[in-house]
């Protein structure tokens, strides 16, 4: 009997297949192995191992319907709704009379723009040298990650930013912006760009030795630190696309990139400021790390207690937004809801991103 002809498959139908094949690698993806489990009977009494890895967290109950309520309230309230509450997290954030910032007030050379607060009580105290002064902040997301948020060097600070990833031993740095936007100078160039000798900064030495692409959208470049006498590995992660006080078109590659610095903390992230797209990924994380632990917890208070931490983090209102737009997304591609649930949400910020150009 002749073999069948091969039907050649739809662009759609090898899209779908590239989904769910990649399913349970990152976890941002739909969730198929209800589809792929096959009832097989079981033999001499063997017990069925169930799957492990994300498919099996987004199955927990607790985060299911934490995640759901999160996600419908945010499609209750609409996207003029959270514009109103972003509003109001500004109101109650910008006094920062009550708030200590003596360290930065009497560094201003070490800061890179003078409306940008670095508060007292979280900063990066730097040991072992004439000044203990790094516009950085902790925030820590869960017991064992950590995240130092910081600006984006300047030609005053390289020396102090590497003296800080020793310190901590940071085991990777997180780049938001590019080291020029629209013209304008948004950070140094604080790394070499490339393997072939070492650069010096203050009392270490930095080598690059590896190079690769994530997601498409970043550039991995694998770093070695060293005094002279001890070696350090870390990893830096240059987003390069995202606009400056925007948001990117992708909803779901932060989730990629959160996943792989579980492995990697404590992590220095930056943009220029420190504060807007910077804010946005570790609010994000904070989040989507209290939705896992089954707690439901409004953006705008969890901002709020971010921004207590790392001053004016957060910056755009269409930054907020796209914090609830990515867990939207990241929901209906885990079955946690349908895209008509969310339909109007998506609709309503689309039409909000093109009116401001960032779609």
């Amino acid at each position: 009997m002749p073999p069948k002809p091969r039907v050649k498959k739809s662009t759609h139908t090898q899209k779908k297949e590239k989904v769910e094949a990649e399913a349970d690698d990152d976890g941002t993806q739909v969730d198929t192995s209800a589809k792929r489990k096959k009832k097989t009977p079981s033999s001499g009494g063997a017990t069925k191992r169930k799957r492990s890895g994300n498919s099996q967290v987004v199955q927990d109950p607790e985060y299911k319907a934490a995640f759901k309520q999160f996600v419908l309230n945010s499609v209750k309230v609409g996207v003029q709704g959270l514009l109103a509450e972003f509003d109001e997290i500004k109101k109650q954030t910008q006094a920062i009379g009550a708030t200590p910032k003596v360290a930065f007030d009497t560094n201003p050379d070490k800061n890179r723009y003078k409306d940008v607060f670095c508060v007292d009580e979280s900063r990066v105290t730097l040991q072992g040298g004439e000044k203990d002064y790094i516009h950085a902040n902790w925030v820590d997301v869960a017991d064992k990650r950590r995240y130092v948020c910081t600006q984006g060097p300047i030609v005053a600070t390289i020396d102090d930013f590497w003296r800080m990833v020793w310190q901590e031993k940071c085991k990777s740095i997180v780049m938001l912006c590019n080291i020029v936007e629209c013209g304008k100078k948004k950070c140094e160039q604080y790394w070499p760009e490339s393997g072939e000798f070492e650069a010096k900064y203050g009392e270490l030495s930095v080598k690059v030795t590896g190079k690769n692409e994530f997601e498409k959208l970043m550039t991995v470049t694998n770093l070695t630190v060293s005094d002279g006498a001890e070696s350090h590995e870390l990893e830096h992660i240059l987003w390069n696309n995202w606009p400056d006080r925007g948001v990117p078109a992708d909803t779901l590659t932060c989730f990629k990139l959160l996943d792989k610095l579980k492995t990697l903390s404590p992590t220095v992230i930056h943009c220029s400021a420190g504060i807007g797209r910077t804010g946005t990924i570790v609010g994000l994380d904070l989040i989507l790390t209290l939705l896992k632990q089954g707690s439901v917890k409004k953006g705008k208070d969890i901002v709020i207690e971010l921004r207590a931490r790392r001053h004016g983090s957060v910056q755009m209102d269409i930054q907020y937004l796209y914090i609830h737009r990515v867990l939207i997304a990241l929901g209906v591609v885990r079955r946690v809801v349908t895209g008509a649930e969310v339909k109007s949400f998506v609709d309503a910020y689309e039409a909000l991103c093109k009116q401001r150009g960032f779609l």
